[in-house]
């Protein structure tokens, strides 16, 4: 009788376990703030069963194993109104639930970042970093990369006179060339020209500026840090906008967009396009009339396939073609700029037309304890150029034409993040790219241009084509030495080939065109970046850290010269130590960080010469300063922001021509486009006037200290002031805001040839005016799509 009773235990016991094991559901869904936006990182916790889930990069939560019964589930994150909903399981079925979190305007919202390559609050990242989010990209106006100047310490973007390319700095850390030195990434897909990541900004959800050499995780032109754009993504909620922009100097700019799921949970996708305009920022004394008129037309497709709850694919399509009279209106020199402020006076049109497409594939597969991504990239670049005066003068000296430059880049990353352990987590991954730029470069030498050469006019062609193929591999550690201790570790390990085919083309009719033979070069770089880091954080609102990091730009070739001594350059490397606090003070009304920095830049690439525009190693420089970002809430519906910055960039070694052509060392001199302090302060007032009514006001100071714009450092800007403000009002989903820039009309300098000395550079002067307008914006926000 036991025994029967024994086995009878043994046979109820598994069904009714399998029996328990049906009876549980799971919960999904998504959590979202104001206007739709998905929130990372939210907190959702049912309290009868002390389980939860956070929401990942998408918004998106998942918990299983939920039995039968009555719940509450809540949704909390810092900065949002905390909401609970009651549920009922009474099947096996998935229970989708959503989340809108409101905000809470007394306390600062948290940001969250993939600086390391995974998401983490921006508080807890032990790098030098600044995010702007989505609502403070549009309240500021920001729809360029040169308008991020000053958005983070010592950070400076500035356009060189064209929408296609802007100079980019931090820490002193920069470079004239098309090869940029801080990496530009759209989407996580890196832009390897200059000429290729200056483009139009639309329903972006973040930008992440990080500063200080980021090679261990980037790579490549990541010497003096990073800027990550990021788009706003597709999901089951339905939303749209149009938005119109019209200002002085004929500003126009409009815009479009909507986004949302084609099949619910399943496929999704968004789209938007943008057209931007003005005219006559600069007026051309030789004819009169205005010079520049730029046009920009933008699109951006995005597609999302969640295959299953573990793997997902994106693509991402982004193209632009711009269309520019007048591009770079230089003056011949600073002193010609400051008698005639905004004018030029040349006889040519200065035509610029760019067509570039990006796009990237990402596949993500979710694991129990680790994620694993692949991220296809594709940028296809043309320029043209024609009839752009090069002397800058009315004479018909020196004409430049370039027809067809053609960039194809192929960019591969594989890689794997862990989930954070109770002692470690592992992010690393293989990185491997092609790159090829064809160069077709004419100089015409025209009739006037007698007085210098008898032998004009002729025309002088080169034509270049450089192949470049590289492979990296690189991991990054986190080691928890304790509950408040952190130990980071990493290391990259790049490798680069590359080749370049040029000849050179004489032209002086009526004689036979010259052509000269082929000139074929190879080369290659290999280099190791290390990272260390170590932060302790005695509680979850302080953290201090520092770190260690090493910078890495390869070599390359000169596609701009025909000079055999100059057809290439070595690497360059830049040695980072780092010392930073970050925390968040009364009850998370005042966020404060702080970082101390000193930089060793070793084997310096700029462009040497002008008009022969080479680039050579031409010295060593040190660069040391201090940062300081504060974000407070004083009261209800204000927000502050302060940042300020100062840097001390000096060279050891600077070696250029003097005014005779001999070599000397310029040492002791001021980095350029460097200024010795910067500050910024914008204030976010947001007040409700009634129902669905709400303003919101936004003046904006930048203030920049006094900076040289050529290596001789015989040209420099005294420090001034920008001035920017913005007001609006919304209405349910409608939204109209009066907007200045610059409006004390401050003229500066933003551009020179750097290597040229005062009387002989060429300067970009006074090309940000006072510009005024005024947007109007309808939003759609549908319901959840089911």
């Amino acid at each position: 009788m036991l025994k029967l009773k024994i086995c009878l235990l043994l046979l109820i016991f598994p069904i009714a376990f399998a029996f328990a094991q049906s009876n549980q559901a799971t919960i999904k869904g998504s959590v979202y703030g104001k206007n739709q936006k998905t929130l990372v990182f939210a907190n959702i916790f049912i309290e009868e069963l002390q389980k939860g889930a956070i929401s990942d990069k998408d918004g998106e939560f998942e918990i299983t194993n939920i039995p039968y019964g009555d719940f509450t589930v809540t949704a909390s994150m810092v900065g949002h109104i905390t909401i609970s909903k009651q549920i009922t399981v009474s099947d096996n079925k998935v229970i989708h639930i959503d989340f809108v979190c409101p905000e809470n305007n007394t306390q600062l919202r948290e940001v969250v970042v993939t600086a390391e390559k995974y998401e983490n609050s921006l508080q807890k990242v032990s790098v030098a970093m600044t995010a702007l989010g989505a609502e403070m990209i549009e309240q500021q106006k920001v729809v360029q990369i040169g308008d991020l100047l000053m958005s983070s310490p010592n950070f400076m973007a500035m356009s060189a006179g064209s929408p296609t390319l802007n100079t980019i700095a931090s820490r002193g850390i920069l470079t004239f060339s098309t090869d940029p030195a801080l990496g530009v990434y759209i989407d996580g897909v890196p832009m390897f020209a200059g000429y290729g990541s200056s483009l139009q900004l639309m329903d972006i959800e973040r930008v992440e500026i990080l500063r200080g050499p980021q090679s261990t995780l980037y790579g490549r032109n990541a010497l003096g840090g990073i800027v990550q754009v990021i788009t706003k993504k597709p999901t089951n909620h339905t939303r749209g906008f149009v938005e119109v922009s019209l200002g002085n100097y004929n500003h126009q700019r409009y815009g479009t967009g909507i986004s949302g799921a084609l099949i619910k949970d399943k496929l999704y996708a968004g789209f938007n396009g943008l057209y931007d305009s003005h005219k006559g920022y600069f007026i051309n004394e030789f004819t009169g009339k205005d010079f520049d008129f730029p046009k920009s037309y933008n699109g951006n497709l995005y597609l999302k396939y969640l295959a299953s709850d573990k793997l997902r694919f994106t693509l991402n399509a982004k193209a632009e073609r711009n269309d520019i009279q007048g591009t770079f209106p230089y003056a011949m020199n600073f002193e010609t700029a400051l008698a005639n402020p905004r004018t030029v006076n040349q006889n040519g049109t200065n035509i610029e037309v760019r067509d570039l497409f990006n796009t990237s594939f990402t596949a993500n597969y979710r694991a129990s304890k680790y994620k694993l991504s692949s991220i296809t990239g594709y940028t296809y670049r043309q320029q043209l150029y024609e009839d752009y005066d090069q002397d800058f003068t009315p004479f018909d000296l020196i004409i430049y034409e370039s027809k067809a430059q053609d960039q194809k880049t192929i960019t591969q990353e594989f890689k794997i993040v862990t989930d954070q352990g109770e002692k470690w987590q592992f992010t690393g991954g293989l990185f491997g790219y092609y790159d090829r730029f064809k160069s077709p470069n004419t100089s015409r030498f025209n009739a006037d241009y007698a007085m210098f050469d008898p032998n004009a006019p002729y025309a002088s062609i080169l034509v270049s084509t450089a192949s470049l193929f590289g492979l990296a591999v690189y991991g990054n550690i986190v080691y928890n030495l304790s509950d408040k201790w952190k130990l980071s570790a990493g290391l990259r390990y790049d490798i680069e080939d590359r080749d370049m085919i040029t000849y050179s083309e004489f032209e002086k009719e009526p004689n036979p065109v010259q052509v000269s033979e082929e000139t074929k070069i190879n080369g290659s770089n290999n280099a190791f970046s290390p990272k260390l880091n170590l932060s302790f954080s005695p509680n979850d609102d302080l953290m201090f850290y520092a770190g260690y990091a090493r910078g890495f730009r390869q070599g390359g070739f000169n596609l701009y010269t025909t000079d055999s001594n100059h057809f290439t350059y070595d690497p360059e490397y830049t040695d980072n130590f780092e010392l930073g606090v970050k925390s968040e003070w009364l009850n998370h009304k005042l966020r404060a960080n702080l970082a101390l920095f000193h930089i060793n830049w070793n084997n310096q690439q700029q462009s040497i010469n002008y008009p022969n525009l080479y680039i050579d190693n031409v010295g060593e420089m040190s660069s040391k300063g201090i940062e300081l970002e504060l974000t407070a809430l004083p009261f209800k519906g204000l927000e502050v922001s302060y940042n300020f910055g100062y840097t001390d960039a000096e060279y050891q070694t600077l070696i250029l021509p003097d005014t005779n052509g001999i070599e000397q060392n310029y040492e002791g001199n001021k980095q350029v486009f460097t200024p010795n302090f910067n500050s910024s302060l914008s204030l976010t007032y947001n007040q409700k006037l009634g129902n669905n009514l709400e303003l919101y006001v936004l003046p904006q100071w930048k203030l920049l200290g006094k900076q040289y714009f050529n290596y001789y450092n015989d040209l420099e800007q005294d420090p001034f002031s920008l001035f920017n403000l913005n007001i609006g009002v919304t209405y349910k989903n409608y939204e109209i805001s009066l907007w200045g820039k610059n409006l004390a009309d401050t003229k500066y300098l933003s551009f020179a040839y750097a290597t040229a000395t005062a009387d002989q550079a060429p300067v970009l002067y006074g090309d940000s005016p006072r510009t005024i307008g005024i947007t109007l914006k309808a939003k759609f926000n549908g319901l959840h799509n089911d």
